[in-house]
């Protein structure tokens, strides 16, 4: 189910510990955001010494399909934001049902933000986070004879899981590695090479943890966690 499935438990374990739901919508909604803010800032400061390692591909098939997904994807939101802007019954729908909601996740996250500990707890993790699955995909070109520096290795593992999250389909399965292989490729990794170390990443940071996230999955729904 990908963001949307983690936010989801996410949510439901926070409220099986016994907190309302605006807390447990709280806590999903910051740590997903700073899973993506760790992202966002890596790539920030990744970008200006990766910049001049990317070449532009002989053949733009797949940097097409890539740039087509994230034109839906805006426009999809572009449409929605429109309609809920525009329409009566839906703003005054969002405007009862959703911002109350939204004030309380707002209040709980400016007081996270008003103790720096924290904020180093929750951004802190999910930067190491991010660190472990780009030097994974670093290990595996070293794995096929390639290398890649991190700050290109973050570029293209940041631009993969956009792609990655704008498709709905579970862990971004065959999208996020054709972003990957597209990527490496496009500083210069041999395409023989670039599929391999990508299927070996891959495989180990996303085909290989769902078969214990299943078995702790069903443990915690025995125990009621979920």
């Amino acid at each position: 189910g990908g963001d949307v499935a983690v936010f989801a438990v996410r949510v439901r374990f926070f409220q099986r510990q016994g907190h309302d739901a605006d807390a447990a919508v709280s806590a999903g909604a910051i740590a997903t955001t700073a899973s993506w803010t760790a992202k966002s800032l890596l790539f920030l400061i990744a970008i200006p010494f990766a910049a001049g390692s990317f070449h532009a591909p002989s053949s733009s098939g797949g940097s097409q399909n890539a740039v087509w997904i994230v034109l839906v994807v805006i426009l999809a939101v572009g449409i929605a934001v429109a309609l809920v802007t525009l329409v009566p019954r839906l703003r005054r729908l969002v405007s009862s049902k959703i911002r109350p909601h939204l004030v309380n996740i707002w209040a709980n996250v400016k007081t996270i933000a008003t103790e720096p500990r924290k904020i180093v707890y929750v951004l802190g993790g999910s930067t190491l986070s991010q660190l472990l699955v780009v030097l994974a995909l670093g290990t595996s070109l070293h794995a096929v004879g390639e290398h890649a520096s991190i700050a290109t290795l973050i570029t293209v593992n940041t631009l993969a899981a956009i792609v990655g999250g704008a498709v709905p389909v579970p862990g971004g399965l065959g999208v996020v590695e054709a972003g990957l292989i597209a990527g490496l490729t496009g500083v210069g990794i041999p395409q023989d090479q670039a599929v391999a170390a990508v299927l070996i990443q891959r495989f180990c940071t996303a085909y290989l943890p769902p078969v214990w996230g299943f078995l702790t999955l069903t443990w915690m729904r025995r125990r009621e966690y979920v």
